[in-house]
């Protein structure tokens, strides 16, 4: 017996389209019955967990509208996606993106991830991930096709997918089981700095970088295995690896790292009144842990290293920011989490060479508190008194990666704990380059990200009509348009006249038609009849003219109607009463 939406009375049965159909009988191997018993499986297996460990009618009833709504999604957002791929190619057999087994589960899982935040279905993110056994790492590879093919998607599950997107990327991409590493090992242990995946307008110096990633056309990455990459010459700072490589997954997630970390960056140097030339060495140092060490992120968090980094760079080049200060910058910022600077992963589980293949022996080696403080490099008494008791180590039980548990024992303590004993020994050597008494070459900088203001987001207010909502920014030029426009506080009233009559009229707008005439007994006369004084007022709409321009020409031609209008009647006038 189903147990899948379609076994419910209530909903009726969903599939493709037409359309879709067309394309699934268009690809060398017709995918039709393996994508639909993919989706009923999945939906089943999700349906299952749920009455076995939250069954309770009212939610139950919710998981399976879920379901439904995910199953009318997927077949929705695919054929978008299957369309944009198709175009892009120019061919019609599509079966790359139809028969890949992966990406359409994550693309399934995506779709239940929209109806269960829409519908408020407790199942936290990543839940679901754990319930269908996908890795966050390729879940990701979905999320910005499912943005870019659905232009539709509230405005609360756009902001949803993005905080899931920022989550992956923060932390739960670099579990220990993650299929990350397989991608890192494949690319000679190492992740990809900044300038080989981010191509020059990206930067904030373009003149920095000389180098330029493969900028391919927007498309759908079906990479979602380990690619060997062309990298070498990986014992040098981050910024000079300038060799272009090619672009595969392991890059797509290095530029989205780097576009996040850098955005975070930019917010706490402006809160910690970090001037820019610091702030671009504490990047650098925090690029090189992310190329060079990258075994510090394994089941960690990026903010972790990035708030270490800030640390140790101002301590060395003499610039007063204590711990403390930095990590309450860090908890005031939005969906800031708390845990990130009170439990951070000590020792217990594969964290050292066999993630990335490196034969460091610095690697988990721990310093007692002298070599540390002789080094410049640990925390003062101040430090550690205002952090509270860090000195204790917690031990917990079975908790490895967030996702997929496995048997063991970890040992975890603060962020201070984390960089006295292990930050340290692996980031001392390169950041003391950066101390003014330093006798080596200062490293080059590392290119910083360039920070874009995010365009705002059009939404279409109705299925029915063309017609969008987005915010108007003042400072740049609108783009060209061949529609009806109206701004808030600035356009006249007669445009809103104007498009009311597209709406109720159906008829195309056009820059040079005439414009609905604003009396209410010449609106009422129709567009084609005239009156006894002879055709009504209308005026012709002109291209390239701004707001100002026209509110302008509107005011003039009133006048003018006015002052014919006067002189057409005869002396005196005699004028109702209005009161």
């Amino acid at each position: 017996m189903a147990t899948g939406p379609q076994a419910n009375q209530r909903w009726p049965r969903i599939g493709p389209s037409e359309g879709l159909m067309a394309m699934f009988r268009a690809c060398s191997r017709d995918p039709t019955e393996e994508i639909k018993t993919r989706l009923r499986c999945m939906l089943d297996t999700f349906l299952q967990h749920h009455r076995d460990n939250a069954g309770n009618e009212n939610t139950n009833e919710l998981a399976v509208k879920c379901c439904y709504q995910a199953g009318i999604w997927y077949y929705r957002i695919l054929e978008n996606i299957a369309s944009q791929e198709r175009d892009r190619k120019g061919i019609s057999d599509i079966s790359g993106i139809l028969g890949n087994e992966l990406f359409q589960s994550c693309l399934v899982a995506c779709c239940l991830e929209i109806t269960i935040s829409s519908n408020r279905l407790p199942c936290d993110f990543p839940l679901l991930l754990q319930i269908l056994k996908l890795a966050p790492y390729h879940f990701l590879k979905v999320i910005e096709p499912v943005l870019r093919a659905e232009a539709g998607l509230p405005h609360h599950v756009f902001r949803h997918l993005a905080q899931v997107e920022e989550k992956i990327l923060e932390s739960l991409a670099w579990t220990s089981d993650s299929p990350l590493w397989e991608d890192i090992r494949a690319n000679e242990g190492h992740l990809s700095a900044c300038q080989q995946v981010m191509l020059p307008t990206q930067l904030e110096d373009p003149k920095r970088a000389d180098s330029q990633p493969e900028s391919n056309q927007p498309g759908v990455n079906l990479s979602f295995g380990a690619e060997p990459s062309t990298s070498t010459d990986q014992q040098r700072s981050p910024s000079a690896v300038n060799r272009p490589q090619r672009s595969n997954s392991l890059h797509v997630f290095a530029r989205q790292v780097y576009s996040l970390m850098g955005k975070r960056l930019r917010e706490l140097s402006s809160t910690l009144d970090i001037s820019d030339e610091l702030r671009l060495k504490i990047w650098t140092c925090f690029e090189y842990s992310l190329v060079h060490c990258t075994n510090l992120m394994v089941d960690r968090h990026l903010d972790q290293l990035l708030m270490c980094a800030i640390y140790i760079i101002a301590k060395i080049t003499k610039v007063e920011i204590p711990f403390k200060r930095i990590m309450k910058c860090y908890k005031s910022q939005p969906l800031s989490n708390k845990s990130v600077c009170k439990s951070v992963l000590i020792s217990g589980r594969d964290t050292e060479n066999s993630r990335t293949g490196n034969n460091n022996p610095n690697i988990g080696e721990v310093f007692t508190a002298r070599q540390l403080f002789h080094r410049g490099l640990f925390l003062s008494k101040t430090d550690r008194q205002d952090n509270g008791d860090h000195s204790i180590n917690i031990l917990t039980p079975n908790t490895p990666s967030t996702h997929y548990p496995e048997p063991s024992q970890e040992e975890r303590g603060n962020l201070i704990l984390f960089y006295n004993q292990i930050y340290t020994t692996k980031m001392q050597h390169f950041a003391k380059q950066f101390a003014p008494t330093s006798v080596r070459d200062t490293p080059p900088l590392s290119p910083y990200p360039r920070q874009y203001k995010v365009s705002p987001r059009r939404r279409r207010l109705s299925s029915s009509h063309p017609i969008f909502i987005s915010p108007y920014n003042t400072e740049t030029t609108s783009p060209p348009t061949t529609g009806l426009c109206y701004y808030f506080n600035t356009s006249p009233p007669e445009r809103l006249r104007e498009i009311n009559n597209m709406i109720r009229t159906g008829r195309s707008p056009n820059r040079r038609h005439y414009v609905v005439p604003l009396d209410r007994e010449e609106d009422e006369q129709g567009d084609g009849e005239e009156e006894d004084n002879g055709p009504p007022a209308r005026r012709i709409r002109l291209d390239g003219q701004s707001a100002w321009q026209r509110r302008l020409r509107n005011v003039v031609n009133d006048r003018v109607t006015r002052r014919d209008q006067d002189q057409d009647q005869p002396s005196p006038v005699i004028r109702p009463n209005l009161h």
